[in-house]
């Protein structure tokens, strides 16, 4: 029954009334670090998957082209689209979505162009289809001088580069932040041993053995790592819900933009914060993690510690 027996009185050190808070603040940026790399995830294979399904195509013309001939050019540029192995459909986007796919750069001044607006076409592409991106560009080319096939493959190896950066930065502060954490069960394990010297020398005369002395610190710094770790993964949950929240109301989203009927894809390419239950999951081991980290360091700290002075 020793093991159950608390000898020394850890629970009246500051350093230790402390902690809970200190660790709690560290879960907490360990918490956001590591749900931005599970949102990070989650929004590159939803952009690649929504992205890689579709491709745009692209026809200018000019003053001189009449309306007659504008809709002769659309026909035969449709029919070759439609003709192409794996394209599963085609839309015709009008003035009005094309100068709301424009307005987020051009503003609301968009549709008032002097210029004469190309024709788009939405094209998007069966499971698994493999496009001939060059030969349908020369296809089109033929058909309509100047017709562009935009495959999305440059924007999405920019993006999804921009985004595998983002995860290897969470992961890094995520490692510091642990780090951080060891050491200060260190810091706080050590001071604790200095105030309670005199008390931790007595119990070893009477033959409690290192490993009690250890079982003592180790079993408060996994409640104490418990209940920071609790603390700060519940506040980053909420900074989370609610940084999502007011994303959602600030930020108007592509599907409202007209980029739903451009690429079909506006669901995939919506930025949210929001996280899977599985994610969710990998976020509620935080405070456990953080408590067996906290056990084992203050474990090692202990044992090492009484090896030298004792």
């Amino acid at each position: 029954m020793l093991g159950l027996r608390t000898d020394l009185p850890l629970d009246r050190d500051a350093a230790a009334r402390f902690l809970p808070w200190i660790l709690g603040f560290m879960v907490y940026l360990a918490a956001l670090a590591v749900g931005s790399a599970l949102v990070v995830d989650r929004l590159s294979a939803e952009w690649q998957s929504g992205l890689t399904g579709n491709l745009t195509v692209e026809v200018p013309f000019t003053d001189d082209v009449g309306v007659a001939a504008r809709s002769e050019i659309l026909d035969k540029v449709i029919d070759i689209l439609s003709a192409t192995p794996g394209v599963a459909g085609t839309t015709l986007l009008d003035d009005r979505e094309i100068a709301r796919l424009l307005e987020p750069w051009l503003g609301p001044e968009a549709s008032e162009l002097d210029i004469p607006l190309p024709a788009m076409i939405a094209v998007t592409l069966r499971d698994d289809a493999a496009i001939d991106s060059a030969q349908l560009q020369a296809d089109l080319a033929a058909a309509a001088p100047g017709a562009r096939v935009d495959t999305h493959a440059d924007w999405i190896d920019d993006a999804l580069g921009f985004l595998r950066g983002l995860k290897l930065l969470a992961l890094l502060l995520t490692l510091l932040v642990l780090g951080a954490t060891a050491l200060t069960i260190v810091f706080v394990t050590r001071t604790g041993l200095s105030i309670h010297r005199n008390v931790i020398e007595i119990v070893h005369l009477i033959g409690a053995p290192d490993a009690y002395i250890a079982g003592q610190f180790q079993a408060q710094s996994l409640r104490l790592g418990l209940i920071g770790g609790i603390v700060g993964t519940l506040l980053a949950a909420g900074t989370l819900i609610g940084a999502d929240h007011l994303l959602g109301l600030a930020s108007p989203s592509l599907e409202s933009s007209g980029l739903a009927n451009a690429e079909g894809a506006a669901g995939s390419l919506v930025l949210d914060l929001r996280l899977l239950p599985w994610q969710w999951a990998v976020l509620a081991l935080l405070p456990v993690a953080t408590a067996l980290i906290a056990m084992v360091t203050a474990r090692w700290t202990v044992l090492r510690s009484l090896a030298r002075f004792l």
